[in-house]
Order: C-alpha cells, then sequence, then structure tokens
C-alpha cells in the first residue's frame, strides 16, 4: 500500500516539473519574441564635453542633454531604457566655434553619432541640429576648510590643538564670478562623544554646499586629533592699567586677578604669570562709575576655557 501512495507522489512531482520547465521555456520563448519586435522610444542623452584646454572651464549655459526618438528592436532599446546614454563630445571635434562657444553639428544619419551612442538602430529624430559648449576662462584660488560641529571629550580629558586637518585648505576650480563667492568649504562632521584617545579619520568635502560648476583638489582631508588628560590651573596676574591722562593719578584695586584656565598635564608647568596680559582702559571708563572693565589680551594658545574670576576693578582718581 505504501509503495503505490509513493508512486502517486513521485508520478505528481514529477508532473509538477515538467509543468513548471513548460511554462519556464514558454515564458522565455515570449520575452524573445517581444524583444524581437521593433519599438520606437524617445530618450534624453547626457552629454559630457572632453579635452577643455587647461585654462578654460564648462559654463552652466552649456547644453548638457539631448533628446532622441530611437528605433530598434527591443535588446537594442533595453541597454538605452535601463541607464542614461553618455555622449562624449571632443572640444577639439567642434565643427564651429567662436571665440569661447563650440558648436557641435547632430545628424541623425551620421554612423559616428551611432557609435558614439553604442545604438545599433535607426535614430528617427533628434532635439536639435546642433549642440553648444561655451567655455570661460577659469580662475583657481585657496580657501580654507572649516569644521562644524565640537568635538566632545570625556571628563578631564582635552586637546592642545583640537581637530587638526591636513591639509587644511584646498583648491577650488570655477568661473571667476562663481569662485569669487567662496570663502572657505566645510568637511562632514565628526560626531565623537567622551574622547579619552588619540584620534584620525578621513573626511569628505561637503560638495553638495558648492555650486555645480566648481571643481576641487583634494576632495578630502585628514583630521587628527591629540588627546591629553587635563586639569585645572591658574595664576594671579597684575592688572595693567592703560591710557591714564598725565595730569591723573589713578589707583586701581585689586591690583592683581586670577586667570582660570584648564591645560593638558604635559604643559602644566610651561604656564606661568609672564604669559598673560590683563588690561584696564581708562578710555572706556564713564562719568558715573568707579570700576574698569578688565580684558584679558594675551594667553597661551594652548590652554582652554580661561576666565577672569574678577570682570571689573575699583578705580580712585587721586588728582
Amino acid at each position: 500500500m505504501s509503495n503505490v501512495r509513493l508512486s502517486r507522489f513521485s508520478l505528481k512531482r514529477n508532473n509538477v516539473k515538467v509543468f513548471l520547465f513548460f511554462l519556464a521555456f514558454t515564458s522565455l520563448l515570449w520575452l524573445f519574441i517581444q524583444f524581437s519586435k521593433n519599438y520606437t522610444q524617445e530618450i534624453e542623452v547626457a552629454i559630457t564635453y572632453v579635452n577643455l584646454p587647461e585654462d578654460k572651464i564648462l559654463n552652466d549655459a552649456s547644453d548638457n542633454t539631448l533628446r532622441l526618438v530611437l528605433n530598434g528592436n527591443g535588446f537594442r532599446l533595453i541597454t538605452h531604457s535601463w541607464t542614461t546614454p553618455q555622449l562624449h563630445l571632443d572640444i577639439s571635434d567642434a565643427d564651429e566655434f567662436i571665440g569661447n562657444d563650440y558648436h557641435f553639428y547632430i545628424d541623425k544619419e551620421n554612423q559616428v553619432l551611432k557609435d558614439k551612442l553604442d545604438f545599433k538602430g535607426r535614430i528617427l529624430s533628434v532635439q536639435k541640429d546642433t549642440v553648444k559648449a561655451k567655455l570661460d576662462a577659469s580662475l583657481e584660488k585657496k580657501v580654507p576648510i572649516k569644521l562644524g560641529k565640537d568635538i566632545k571629550y570625556a571628563p578631564g580629558y582635552g586637546s592642545d590643538k583640537g581637530v587638526v586637518l591636513l591639509p587644511d585648505s584646498i583648491v577650488i576650480r570655477g568661473t571667476e564670478k562663481v569662485v569669487d563667492t567662496i570663502g572657505f568649504v566645510m568637511v562632514e562632521d565628526i560626531d565623537l562623544e567622551n574622547l579619552n584617545t588619540d584620534y584620525a579619520t578621513t573626511l569628505l568635502i561637503k560638495t553638495d554646499q558648492l555650486p555645480e560648476m566648481i571643481e576641487i583638489n583634494p576632495k578630502q582631508v585628514e583630521a587628527v586629533i591629540a588627546v591629553s588628560k587635563f586639569t585645572e590651573g591658574s595664576q594671579e596676574v597684575p592688572v595693567t592699567l592703560i591710557n591714564v591722562p598725565k595730569d591723573k593719578e589713578v589707583k586701581i584695586f585689586p591690583k592683581e586677578v586670577k586667570v582660570v584656565y584648564r591645560v593638558g598635564l604635559d604643559k602644566y608647568n610651561e604656564v606661568g604669570v609672564r604669559n598673560f596680559r590683563v588690561i584696564a582702559d581708562y578710555n572706556n571708563v564713564s562719568d558715573d562709575s568707579s570700576f574698569l572693565i578688565l580684558d584679558l589680551v594675551d594667553k597661551p594658545e594652548f590652554i582652554h576655557d580661561v576666565r577672569l574670576l574678577d570682570k571689573q576693578v575699583q578705580f580712585v582718581i587721586l588728582n
């Protein structure tokens, strides 16, 4: 009894396999027949200009697309339907040029056009019979690179120099009217929190914020952060009184103020009173005030979070 059931099961399984085989075969045959038929289709071609002179750049008023009506079987059209065809035009092969304007004559019967598009069918029509490229004088300028996001260090840690970008500037190239509007470029953000060790990575220049016709070099930079243990330091710094009239004698109190800062442990002993200068400018005094505002004008570059505990001092005019 079990042998009979097994035979029936095997027969049904074989029937399913035969059915699937013929289904797949007929589907492929149908697709082959459909793709063998001729079709007419309009496509858009992207134009790329090559071999531009080194001192020239493409103006954005140049033609960058061209619409064509193609006729051919499905096999010939399918690759031009799935991807945007590219038409490369060599500036040195322009049919006509007037000043900085280069003209390319488009002939739908020309075999060269078909070869450039790698198309074996017929080109029924073209959107325009002349493609125009306009070149402008190019300008190069070096601009600084900026980082948009601050780094968050772990408690007790910091960096003397912060994020060091290598290089710290790039060369941009484009038309003069565009290049002159760009003062800096940005790099992608570094998302770091609780950083307590040295760090290095590669960052891409943000091109989405730049005009399309701008060229940049390089396109990426190295970012290096040297991290060290930080501690708090302080110095009692004398206040320097400036711009006091010669006919006046002015005394201030207190004569020294405390400057508080954060510094790396490896540079802690390099910081002294001589590294700071705090001034009180008599020119800034108001008639109804007995205080002078303090200004910290000199400090080491490698200290951070610098602040004066006293923001002002009292003054007395003796004569």
